[in-house]
């Protein structure tokens, strides 16, 4: 939207930038308060009601003069998206079977990959045929649509209390006020792990969506288009090592152990990468395999999360933990940026690479919390 919006409203990148942020900020906002209204009126009427508030907005975006309300609206439409992260793994949780819960995570997080894949595409394609302002408005009825199949697909899902999280805590907790049980696990060891690895893992993932075609073109020459086609490889990979990792989910409860193979594996390639020139096609079928690896950590984490969050509290726990790839993604670009900016550019796969490490050995770490509470 951002070439379109400068040529009519007149607004500057910064400006732009702006109103992306507000929508940002919006979603990591709300995501904890979201999830604690999830456990306390359900999963479903609150993420219907956030995709009908999203969808409203973009079509008022789509339908405003006055450029300062796309910041109004933006922020609206972020706040909104806040609802999706913790009503959606609830929704899965009460309405999978234990067994393919691992494969439920894969496919809702790989269809996030594909929706995002195909949106710039659609957007554009109905920008240049129509309009703008009909592109949005075309999605968003879309969503509308999304959230009548919701209402009538998942209004009679199940309600099983096996498939509640376990924790030992739990036992205890209803005696404690709702507020405080929040307070006191949200901010206990093993939450704040899984919060440090969601950050991690965004982090890493941030930088080399952002940094990493930069990278290799200012350390190595690399051609532009090699570059590119790594890093297309890299996020092609990642797609499908979600499918995968799900499955993998399913068929062990080491979730800690898998991911942190991952994470160790897709360091060694990222750091290598940023020590020596490649050749072309090694650096694409490296780059491949860093993707695919990354991709099978996805499941893994949300298999994590889901089980040491304790009956009840499997919203307000994903919502909070899920804030850290807003955190994540919002500290990595400038701190990569900066370092290009100086003459750096060494240092960017290296401290990606670093990330991984670190993410390793959080992982590692809240797979303890994770074994005891089941």
């Amino acid at each position: 939207m951002i070439p379109f919006w400068r040529d009519d409203f007149g607004l500057s990148y910064t400006e732009l930038g702006f109103i992306l942020t507000l929508y940002a900020a919006g979603t990591g906002i709300m995501q904890i308060p979201m999830g604690i209204l999830v456990d306390r009126i359900g999963a479903l009427p609150v993420v219907v009601t956030g995709l009908v508030i999203l969808c409203s907005a973009i079509i008022g975006i789509g339908l405003v003069e006055e450029p300062s309300m796309l910041l109004v609206l933006a922020l609206i439409g972020g706040a909104a998206n806040g609802v999706f992260h913790p009503a959606n793994y609830v929704i899965m949780a009460k309405a999978i079977k234990p067994a393919r819960l691992g494969r439920s995570f894969a496919v809702h997080t790989f269809s996030g990959y594909i929706g995002s894949a195909l949106a710039p595409v659609t957007i554009v394609f109905l920008a240049v045929n129509f309009d703008w302002r009909i592109a949005l408005m075309v999605t968003a009825s879309l969503g509308l649509v999304a959230a009548i199949a919701m209402v009538l697909g998942l209004g009679g899902s199940r309600n099983d209390a096996a498939l509640a999280p376990r924790h030992k805590a739990a036992a205890g907790s209803a005696k404690e006020t709702d507020v405080a049980m929040s307070l006191r696990f949200l901010f206990s060891a093993p939450v704040l792990k899984l919060f440090l690895f969601f950050v991690l893992t965004s982090a890493t993932m941030n930088g080399m969506m952002s940094f990493s075609v930069t990278t290799l073109v200012t350390l190595f020459d690399t051609p532009l288009v090699a570059a590119s086609a790594a890093l297309t490889a890299f996020l092609f990979a990642s797609s499908f090592g979600i499918l995968a990792g799900g499955v993998l989910a399913d068929v062990t409860n080491r979730h800690d152990v898998v991911a942190a193979w991952a994470f160790a594996l897709t360091a060694v390639i990222i750091a290598l990468a940023g020590s020596v020139s490649l050749p072309a096609a090694l650096l694409i079928g490296l780059f491949a395999i860093a993707g695919l690896s990354q991709g099978v950590i996805r499941p893994a984490r949300d298999m994590m999360v889901h089980a040491i969050a304790p009956k009840g509290a499997t919203g307000r726990v994903f919502g909070f933990v899920t804030t850290g790839i807003n955190v994540g993604g919002a500290l990595t670009p400038l701190a990569l940026g900066w370092l290009v900016d100086h003459g750096l550019a060494q240092w960017v796969f290296w401290l990606i690479a670093f990330g991984m490490i670190l993410a390793l050995g959080t992982v590692l770490s809240a797979g303890t919390h994770v074994r005891q509470a089941v």
